[in-house]
């Protein structure tokens, strides 16, 4: 049984995936919905779903920023973003974050139930024209950098954007470094001002273009 948590602030599309996915009740449980992304944070702890079916646009947060938190409190949790924005920028953010899935709103349920299937046996889970959008993305960003070029950043500021691409803590990356983590967060500051970027998430962008994972 694929326990599965809803989440989308359109309670009627909600409700509609939770009474859709009832009818596969030999094969999915829906534990739970979440009007947001603070929400879905908080009831993947309570609940422990093994799939998460999560809106990116929210009143209280994107799907982006709780799908991170979300991945980085309970790794094994599966993410599938469910949406109607198909654009670059999203997939690749979508990617960076490393959600399972992709799929857009006018997929037809028994697609999405396979996706949930799919997603649950291991594998990445993205409709034809995103997975496009992904590779477009991926070739203009080889092309545009193709190495490190002037780096900016110190030996040890390289080793913490490393660390931080592949999705650790800064508590974590003061244990591998041997800092406190109080250095860590304000090497990681002093990144962001270098680098003149706004959070981690750009952080890793930064890393993917630059050869550094």
């Amino acid at each position: 049984m694929i326990k599965v948590l809803i989440v989308d602030d359109h309670v009627l599309l909600a409700e509609s995936l939770k009474y859709m996915m009832q009818q596969e009740k030999d094969l999915i449980e829906v534990v739970g919905l979440a009007a947001g992304g603070n929400e879905a944070v908080t009831k993947c702890r309570l609940l422990s779903p093994d799939v998460v079916l999560m809106d990116i646009k929210m009143a209280d947060r994107d799907g982006f920023s709780a799908a991170a938190e979300i991945k980085e409190q309970s790794p094994e949790t599966k993410i599938i973003l469910l949406t109607t924005f198909e654009n670059r920028e999203h997939v690749w953010n979508a990617a960076v974050v490393g959600v399972d899935g992709y799929i857009l709103k006018d997929v037809r349920p028994k697609s999405l139930i396979m996706a949930i299937q799919c997603v649950c046996s291991g594998f990445t889970v993205l409709q034809s024209s995103v997975s496009r959008l992904l590779q477009q993305e991926l070739v203009r960003l080889y092309e545009k950098n193709r190495g490190f070029g002037n780096e900016p950043l110190k030996t040890d500021e390289r080793d913490i954007v490393r660390l931080i691409a592949y999705g650790k803590s800064n508590r974590e990356i003061a244990e591998i470094l041997n800092y406190s983590e109080g250095t860590i967060k304000n090497k990681v500051s002093r990144i962001l001002e270098t680098l003149g970027l706004k959070d981690r998430t750009q952080i890793v962008v930064y890393a993917l273009k630059n050869d550094l994972i």
